[in-house]
Formats: C-alpha cells, structure tokens, sequence
C-alpha cells in the first residue's frame, strides 16, 4: 500500500510513473479491471449469504385501510332500527410468521450461500496470483524490448556511419563500388528490425498499461535489472504444494459440497415444512352493532405439504445427482491437468535455468571474439567491416543473455502460479 501511495505522490509531482517489478504488481493488483469485477462478485456473493440468513428470521408485516359505506343494512328489532355495520371502517393489522421446521432445507441452502461466498473469494485470490504472473512476465518483457530497440537503434547508427565512411573511401577511389553497396544493403536490411523493435515495445507498453489498469495517456518507465534469483526446487514437492494450495482445487472441492447440499434439498423437497405465526388485528368498528374500535390476536400453527407438482421435484433431484456427479468428474480432471502444468513449469525452468548459462558462455566468447578483432585491426589484420560484424554479434549475445533471463524470470513466476502461491 505505501508503494501505491508513493506512486501517486510522484504522479503528482511529474508526469512519468516509475514501477519497480513489485510496486508494478502492486499497482495491478489495486486496479486491473479484472479483480475489481471480481471484487464486485465477492460483494454481491456476500450479499447472497445475507439473504440466505434473513431466512432464518421471522417476517412482520402491517398493513391498513379505511372504508366507506354509503349504505349500512338496517333492520329493526322492536321497532327499533339496529345497522349491522358503519359508514366508516378503519382496520390496522400486523402479521408475524415463522418457519418452524423444513427438514433442514434452509440451513442447507445457507450453508451453499456461505459455500458459494468462499469460492467467490477464493476466485479473486486466484486472479490476484494471476495477475502477479502477468505483470511480472510483461516488466521483464518490457525491460527486454527496450533493450533490443536501444541496441537495434544503435546498431542502425553505426551502420550508417560505417557506410558514410565507406562511401567518402569510395569517392576517394580507396574502395570499390562492391564494399559501397554491401555497406549500403546492411543499412537498410537493419532498418525493418529496428521499426519492428520499435513498434513491438510500443505495443507491449500499451499492453503493460492496460494489465495494470492504467490510463492509456500515462506515461511511465520501469526501474530495475533483469537478475536471476536461484531456487532449489523438488518436482514431487511442487505437486504437493499444488495440490495443497491451489484455488481451483479448493472450489472445485466447495462446487461438489455445494453439489451435495443441492441434492439433499432436492430429496426433501416433497416433505411438509411447518410454519406458524401470529396477527394483531385492530378495527372499527369492531362488532357488527357497535361503533367502538377494538382488537384482538390470533396465533395460527400450519404445514404445507406439496402433493403433485408434475414431477418437478423429481426431475430435480436427477439433476442434483448429475451435477454432483459432474462436480466429481471435474476435481479428478482437474487434479490432473494441475500435475501437468507443475510438470511443465519445472521443465520450463529447468530448461531456462540452462539457457542462462548457455547464453552467458556466448557473451563471453563473444566479448573475447570482440577483443581479438579489435586487436587484429588496429594491427592492419582485420577490416572495418569484420569488425562492425563482431561488435553486432557480441551486441546480440548480450540482447540473447537478457531473453534468457527474462525467461528464467518468467518460468519462475509460472511455478510460483502453478502452485499456488499467494505471493
């Protein structure tokens, strides 16, 4: 949170926002889209649950009215006229019911709210380790690419140079036409590469904003170096690890509960539920011959037993069995498919760990090849060209080792996705 708040205060004071790998997750992790829809579901499956508890309690209502009677019935009992009601009425009436007993069905349909509630929450977890992924893989890949381009930027402008020189030894008489025009064709084969280089960090950036739900007006820069972290890694350990941790698995196990509970409730649909309740009811008249208000309370004890519904509740409880068998078959599926993915994920790291090395032996042989042609020609041994050709080359091993890296970086943060890791 402070690296966040630190952000802001530098967004306020300039115009550029400068991430680190971490405060670039964190950022994310504040506003991508993604999570904040999540969030938003997180909420509303909370809401859920509270909906599920008001179940439990009793509901009140009140209601009123007021009549009127233009003509009361009027009889006469020794000559004596009696009306059998009033030209105005008045009633009030507040009414309490309760479920008493449904065989548990609504404590199942709570514990499915409050289960759902987990795996809406457990979803935003997942995302959150995703989203650690992505940014850490897109900085590296980012940081890589301006490389690249700063590389193949100057690569293009010493070849330009090489080729103004060969062109004024040229207009000497001191080379031939042949040297001019190789030197000329290396300028603008070079010159796609680097509008391809360019054009491909310009995008990553557009896609490194929107990952962490940027402005796409705002500018930034990253701050940091590629660098390998060493880690000593057991595949049997890694699969336990995600076995143990990973989110899917977890609501998957809360999908075939809930899938469980579902089918309870179906089997006991067709059981009477009991439910009771009282009303205070306050009118005016309150007797037929009267004109007085009065009141008076009644309880009522009651059940409800559904007798034919079309075999609906039947047709139910199949389903319920079949989504629970679903549910099954998906947590074995996917159990396995996680074995597969920490397997690969350690082989990809395995593989980028030796690529490293291999791309570090290429720059020193490079750097050492750069040497000696440097040597050899300013003892008039090489030529310019020869020259040019091995500082590109060394210039790209060095580009080479950066991937290398950046993938180690990035098989890294696949491991730590595919097994669960909170951070």
């Amino acid at each position: 949170m402070l690296s966040i708040l630190a952000l802001f205060l530098s967004m306020a004071g300039a115009d550029t926002l400068t991430f680190t790998v971490e405060e670039a997750i964190d950022f994310a992790l504040e506003n991508n889209p993604e999570i904040a829809q999540l969030m938003i579901a997180y909420e509303k499956s909370e809401a859920q649950v509270g909906q599920a508890v008001s179940n439990f309690y009793p509901s009140v209502t009140a209601s009123g009215y007021f009549a009127y009677i233009t003509d009361v019935p009027v009889i006469e009992f020794d000559s004596i006229p009696i009306p059998f009601g009033s030209n105005e009425n008045y009633g009030l009436r507040v009414s309490l019911q309760q479920v008493l007993f449904t065989w548990g069905k609504l404590y199942d349909a709570y514990r499915i709210s409050d289960l759902a509630s987990d795996i809406a929450e457990m979803s935003l977890v997942r995302k959150q380790q995703e989203i650690r992924y992505s940014v850490t893989d897109a900085f590296y890949g980012v940081l890589v690419l301006e490389e690249y381009t700063k590389q193949a930027r100057a690569s293009l402008e010493q070849l330009g140079r090489f080729a103004a020189s060969v062109e004024t030894r040229f207009k000497a008489g001191l080379v031939s036409r042949f040297d001019l025009l190789r030197a000329q064709v290396q300028v603008e084969n070079i010159k796609p590469q680097v509008i391809q280089a360019e054009n491909t960090l310009n995008l990553a950036r557009e896609g490194f904003k929107l990952l962490l739900g940027m402005e796409l007006d705002t500018e930034f820069s990253l701050a940091g170096e590629i660098r390998m972290i060493e880690e000593d890694f057991s595949l049997q350990q890694l699969i336990d690890d995600a076995v143990q941790n990973r989110v899917e698995l977890k609501n998957l196990k809360k999908t075939v509960k809930i899938a469980q509970l579902s089918q309870a409730i179906a089997r006991r649909a067709n059981l009477p539920s009991v439910v009771g309740g009282a009303t205070y009811e306050r009118t005016k008249p309150f007797s037929i011959t009267g004109d007085e208000w009065g009141s008076s309370l009644t309880f009522n004890l009651g059940f409800e037993l559904p007798l034919f519904t079309g075999f609906n509740n039947l047709y139910k409880s199949r389903e319920a069995g079949l989504v629970l068998k679903e549910a099954r078959l998906g947590l074995e599926n996917l159990e396995r498919a996680i074995v597969v993915e920490v397997k690969t994920a350690y082989l990809t790291y395995l593989a980028a760990k030796e690529a490293i090395d291999a791309a570090e032996k290429n720059v020193g042989q490079a750097r050492e090849a750069f040497n000696i042609i440097e040597t050899r020609y300013k003892s008039g041994l090489a030529t310019n060209l020869e020259v040019l050709d091995t500082e590109l080359a060394y210039r790209q091993a060095q580009v080479n080792y950066l991937t290398a890296l950046k993938n180690y970086n990035t098989a890294l943060a696949e491991i730590y996705k595919a097994i669960g890791k909170e951070d």
